[in-house]
């Protein structure tokens, strides 16, 4: 089993179908000594998720809690066939990370072409960093014109843990598309797309698929979280202190405050 030190893809209760706080998250990381989570909650068109407001106030959360760095993103819907998303433009500064993924309730399964139409849009998307859980059988894709997009567009993809048990049929299709990133040379993230705090940080499921297809460990996003923020900086993505805004501004106008 690698040391995997970061999870790219958590929700919490703010999803409408996710069971644990943030803290709950950061406790479950601490205890598996993560040194990074990713808290990617639904974009707002699909339901249950949470409003644009609450993306536009992730300012007040730390970037970091009991010695875990947290990213505040979002898993954005894709829309329609041309790869739009429900992104909260308005307040895309705040956010750190973003994905894209298909989900039925915001994108009905339609032809192998449409459904490869709407992921290729928002491979294009300049503000989309991966595309999650691909291998869902439920959408028919040309998985060959897909990574060779992403390699293109430098857009990272997502071999989710939970879909092995979650989204039956998806673990040829994931087995697959991990032989030929590692043909293509096109780095992955993992994600365990956990919706249970004792989810987080378990990559068992993905680890093996990984050994199966003698991926190489240095096109793991997961491995260093450098490798991450490297991408993402790289990307233009602007990461937030490590301490709150209240916190922030406190400390800057401390002589004031005095």
């Amino acid at each position: 089993m690698r040391n995997y030190v970061l999870d790219a893809h958590t929700h919490t209760l703010a999803c409408g179908h996710a069971y644990n706080t943030i803290l709950e998250l950061i406790e479950a990381a601490a205890k598996k000594n993560l040194e990074m989570i990713c808290i990617t909650e639904h974009g707002p068109a699909l339901p249950g998720a949470p409003t644009p407001l609450f993306f536009a106030n992730y300012r007040v959360i730390p970037g970091k809690l009991n010695n875990v760095k947290l990213l505040k993103g979002i898993e954005s819907n894709i829309m329609d066939v041309d790869g739009n998303t429900d992104i909260p433009m308005p307040f895309i500064q705040r956010l750190e990370i973003i994905s894209a993924s298909l989900h039925t309730p915001t994108f009905k399964p339609k032809t192998k072409n449409e459904n490869t139409s709407a992921v290729l849009g928002a491979i294009a998307n300049p503000n989309v960093d991966f595309i999650c859980h691909l291998g869902n059988p439920t959408y028919e894709l040309d998985y060959e014109v897909i990574l060779q997009d992403a390699k293109k567009h430098n857009t990272l993809i997502e071999i989710n843990n939970g879909s092995f048990f979650v989204r039956k049929g998806s673990k040829p299709n994931c087995e697959w598309i991990a032989n030929r990133c590692k043909e293509l040379e096109i780095p992955v993230i993992l994600g365990t797309d956990t919706h249970f705090a004792t989810a987080i940080g378990d990559f068992t499921l993905v680890d093996k698929l990984l050994d199966a297809v003698d991926f190489p460990d240095e096109l793991i996003i997961n491995l260093e979280t450098k490798r991450l923020i490297e991408f993402l900086e790289n990307k233009g993505r602007t990461l937030f202190e490590e301490k709150s805004a209240q916190e922030l501004f406190l400390k800057k106008d401390e002589t004031v405050i005095k």
